[in-house]
Parts: C-alpha cells; structure tokens; sequence
C-alpha cells in the first residue's frame, strides 16, 4: 500500500473523538509540535490535568535557600466500583497506607462485584515502596500440590485462591500498622450485610449467567429474587459471604484455608488440607524498561505485564523507515506515537498497534510460565536484542491473516472473556499500588460455596503441549493476562493502571497509555488521563478489526480494507476493559504538585482524590 498520499501534514486536530470529561479536570496550555522531539517528561508529568493542585510555594530559611519541603498529603483511590473508593480512600484517612486500603478495596469488591474478583480467586499487584521502589506480590491462584483433580466438568475446575493469603501477607510485612486487620474487612462485613444496589454490569452479568451458575435454590435466590435476574438497583444481601469474612476477621487466612471454609473446599473440590495450608504468596521483581525519561514496571511472569512492557518499547523504536515507501516521506521526529493525532495517518496506526499487539501475543507463548518451575529471564525479554527480534516479526506493509493458535492455547483463552477487575491507589507518603483481581471466567467456575464464588483458573494452562512453559504442572501457577503497570520517575510512582478484560487486557492497556503520551483532544491540548481512558478502543481478532462505535471516517475504513482487514462493529463496552487509573505530576526537581485521575465508563469506574 502506498502511504506517500497519507502524509498531509497540514492539520492537527483530526483522529481521535472523545466523550465528556470530569467536570473538575484542568488542562496544561502549551502550544504543541507534531515534530517535536519523540518523548519527554512532559508527556507524563507536566501536564497539569490535576483534579486536585498542592501550594508550590517553598520555605526559605533565614539564608534565603530552599528548605527540603515535607510532601504534600495528597491521596486517592481509582476502582470500578465508587463503594470500594470510598472504603480506599477512608482506610487512608484513618492513618492507613496504600497496602492497608488494597486490603479494604480487595475485600469490598468482593461485595459489589462478586462475580469479577474475590476470596475465591487471585490476582497480582505491583506496588511502589517510598522506601523501598517498586515490587511485586504475587498471590495468583496455583494448582494443587496433590495433583487432585475436581470432579467437574472441562472448564469449571479451580486452583487454590490465593487472594486471601495474599491480602494476610502484604498487610503483614507492609502495611503501615495504623489499622487493625479488623477494621480493614468491617466495611465489607457491613456492606455485605446491608446489601448493595446492583449497576448496570451486575445485573447484566447476572442475567447473563443464569444457566452457567451450579447453584441451590437457597443460593440462587440471593442473587435472583424470586426466580427473576436483578434489575439495577435491586438489593443484594449476602449474609453468607458476611460470615466467610468475619471468619477472615478472626482468624485472618487460617479463617480460610482450615476451618470450616478450609473443609467445605476441600469436600467439593478434592483439595488436600496440606494443598490449602501450603499455599504462600510471593514478593516478585517486576519487570521493567526504560520508556523515555521514565521507567515503566509491570507484572512479571505469569502476569502479562512483559507484553504491554514489549509493546511500548516496540512503539517507541519503530523504524518508520519500513512503513512509508521513501524515507524523505517521513516528517523529522514524526514517531508512530504522534500518528494517532493525524486523521490521514489513523488506519496505519491501528495496523501498527494491531501487529506489535500481534507480535507481544506471540512472544508471550514461548517465554510466560510460573518462574517457579521455569527458567525466565525477565530481563532478556526487554532487552534491546529481543524488542528488536518482535520488530522484526511485524508486517510493515499489510496484515496477513493470523490463526488464533498462534496467539492463543489454553482454554480460557479461547473464549470471549471480559473478566476480572483493576484498582489504583496512592497514599499520603506517595506509596503506589496497582493491581489486578480476578475469578478466572465472570463468575468462576460458576460454583458458589460459603457466601463466594471459586475460581475455574485450572482452565488457563496449556495443556496440549509439553514444551509450553505454562504446560500444567501440579503446583505450578498458570499464565493469565492481567497486566498492572507503573511508571516511575525521579524514583517515584507517576502513573499507574491496569484493566479488566481477559485476552484483550494488554492491548487496552496498551492503547490507552499511548493515547495518553502522544493523544490530543478536539481542543488540540495533551489529553487528560480521563480523555484517554475514553478514547474509542480497537482490537484485532484475525483478520477483523472490532471497533468500539461506527464512527471511523470513510477514507479510514477505506484503507484498513486495503490494508487486509474487515471493519466489524463491536459495541459492548466491556469488550473493550475497564482502565482504572491515578497520577501524580511532579515538577522537574521531584516535587509533588497534584494528582489527577481516570475511570472506565464502560465499566461504571470511579476515582477520588483528596488534599490535606
């Protein structure tokens, strides 16, 4: 295809159409060069997109220089649900830290989003130390040590929930000891007790999975009052989870993993006492790269952070050279990241995005397994050498149909999965937490025992072939595609976000921080994180380009046709994430000077920010 007609470079403001903003979202004005040179600080940390500003003034002492100034107490909590932002943002303002309130989010989401994360499954969090820098825990569910299988049918089987396990371990070794465990899961206690109001995605979901939930009728009749799926705003009580968590109250993980919770899991699904009891939580190192002036960590191995980690350095150093026909075609320090602003430009964008998607995808069958059984080099996978190698596997030219088997090969990934949930919080000590939550499928396994829904995560190893380094393996922890990432600079959390959405979760991570870094909005100013997050979504699934609303302009469409792809409108907003987001803007000495936020509206997403 020929791209010489395509660079037209006589206008800026064409590309990306956005819906409403956060009324109280303030914007950075500078005057913005298509050419300028392909990243700096700014495209992060400068722009003043704030909901909420700090006083820059600084102290002098009596010689007149700057005192180190204390930080700004400055804090905030994005999730999908604004009942868990609100428990978030409480726990901090009692004296608690960004681990403490993950504790308090994680438990709640379990009460208004039963069927997207909880006690029966697991997840992954990278998390930002002001001490310490960026980690990660690792609390994903894992097979049975025993090797016992459940007797269920293909797909409903469980692994061993890690997210209690996990929530006891971060709170012990770094919470801030200003908040008893107690009082971390009475909020959720009390909610579960007093019931929640179903949303739009709770009474969808719900309806939706009526002949998939194993259910008896006293169970079915909390989540479907008199024989019928809820309706929004219909009240949810679920004394039976309020139990299994008060018995978490006491008893912390023991209250979970023995006991009477520990015997009734391991009755209906073969586990062994020791399987429960010898399940541990892992602090991993993230991976990381280096992405202009910042460092970027995400989840590592099993996690899919290595894949949006890939895709942004992919971004970063495509030679544009082999996608335009002459190279004088190519304005000086045009990058792939400023093409999304240019109407002419838009469908090679999205070929561009959809084969770096395409080539990380690949990539990651070959190199993702649990590093407790395999031998992954996180660093390899970001090196120079190896973004190189999946450039090199790109299709400059047009798209070349690809066979879901070579992206694709458990199970789970092979099903359409908008699953699992994403929150972001920040505490007044510029602590930073990111992290994913999920049952597997919505729902699980679709089996709901002692007031939760359990995990189908055995569904996600690759069991037809013995190379893969995510085959099954008795206590091994099998691949998923939760992506948390964070990106620091001046050693501190600038930024962090993640999303629902199974098999798409990376590329809509993807998509929307490079939305965010090069993006502009139909003012022509830097979008705002919020802008982003609502920026139309795409992705491709072999040949066929799902795309959020049918709105692309013609000559677009146009020339994906050309390019080989069919256009399909896809217009669930689930299918497209739920990207949960904070940010701190920092001068250019470190200094804090707000924090700003962003929440899916396809997913009902919320976000507070509070100044003290």
């Amino acid at each position: 295809m020929n791209y010489k007609g395509y660079l037209k470079m006589t206008h800026l403001l064409a590309g990306i159409i956005l819906i409403g903003l956060i009324a109280w979202n303030f914007y950075f004005e500078e005057e913005f060069d298509p050419f300028r040179e392909p990243y700096s600080s700014d495209d992060f940390t400068a722009r003043q997109v704030d909901s909420v500003a700090v006083d820059d003034s600084q102290p002098a002492n009596e010689n007149n220089e700057a005192e180190e100034e204390p930080r700004p107490e400055i804090y905030g909590v994005s999730a999908v649900h604004p009942l868990a932002a609100d428990v978030g943002m409480q726990i901090i303002e009692d004296g608690g830290n960004a681990i403490d309130a993950a504790v308090a989010v994680s438990f709640m989401l379990n009460v208004v989003e039963p069927y997207g994360s909880g006690i029966g499954g697991g997840g992954l969090m990278v998390y930002h130390d002001p001490q310490e820098g960026a980690m990660s825990f690792d609390y994903r569910e894992k097979a049975p040590p025993s090797g016992n299988e459940a007797p269920l049918e293909r797909g409903r089987s469980p692994a061993i929930p890690g997210l209690v396990k996990g929530m006891e371990f971060i709170y012990e070794n770094y919470g801030s000891e200003n908040v008893a465990w107690e009082d971390l899961i009475t909020p959720a206690i009390d909610r579960a007790e007093e019931g929640v109001q179903a949303g739009e995605v709770f009474a969808q979901q719900t309806g939706n999975a009526v002949r998939y939930l194993l259910m008896d009728d006293y169970e079915r009749d909390i989540f479907f009052p008199g024989g019928q799926a809820p309706e929004v705003n219909d009240l949810i009580v679920q004394e039976e989870l309020a139990n299994t968590l008060r018995l978490i109250q006491e008893d912390r993980a023991d209250g979970f993993y023995s006991g009477e919770v520990g015997q009734s899991l391991q009755q209906q699904f073969n586990f062994t006492e020791e399987d429960l009891l010898g399940y541990e939580a892992q602090v991993t190192e993230p991976i990381q790269a280096e992405i202009g002036s910042q460092v970027v960590y995400g989840g590592p191995s099993p996690s899919s952070g290595t894949v949006v980690v890939q895709a942004l350095q992919m971004a970063e150093q495509m030679d544009l050279s082999r996608v335009f026909e002459e190279e004088e075609d190519i304005p000086d320090h045009l990058t792939m990241g400023e093409m999304i602003n240019h109407e002419e430009l838009q469908a090679v964008y999205m070929h561009l995005v959809n084969e770096i998607t395409r080539s990380a995808y690949s990539s990651r069958l070959s190199t993702l397994g649990d590093p407790e059984f395999e031998n992954i080099d996180h660093q390899a996978l970001t090196d120079e050498a190896f973004i190189q190698d999946l450039l090199n596997d790109i299709n400059y030219g047009s798209h070349d149909y690809t066979d879901a088997s070579e992206l694709f090969d458990t199970p789970a990934e092979e099903a359409d999965s908008r699953h699992t949930t994403h929150f972001v919080i920040v505490d007044k000590e510029g602590g930073m937490v990111s992290a994913t939550h999920s049952l597997g499928e919505f729902f699980g396994s679709g089996i709901y025992t002692d007031g939760f829904f359990i995990n189908n995560q055995m569904n996600n190893f690759s069991y037809n072939n013995p190379e893969s380094p995510n085959y099954y393996q008795p206590g091994k922890r099998p691949r998923t595609f939760v992506s948390p990432v964070i990106f620091e600079e001046h050693g501190q959390p600038v930024l962090g976000l993640g999303s629902p959405g199974g098999t798409r979760i990376p590329a809509m991570v993807f998509q929307t921080i490079m939305s965010y870094q090069y993006g502009l909005n139909e003012d022509g100013e830097r979008m705002s994180l919020q802008e982003a997050i609502e920026t139309p979504r795409f992705y491709n699934d072999n040949d066929v380009i799902y795309i959020q609303d049918d709105d692309l302009p013609e000559e677009t469409m146009q020339q994906l046709n050309e390019l080989n792809y069919s256009v399909v409108p896809h217009s669930s907003p689930l299918y497209y994430g739920g990207i949960q987001g904070l940010g701190v803007v920092l001068d250019d000495e470190g200094r804090v000077q707000g924090m700003y936020g962003g929440g899916d509206p396809r997913r009902n997403g919320a976000w507070q920010i509070e100044s003290e």
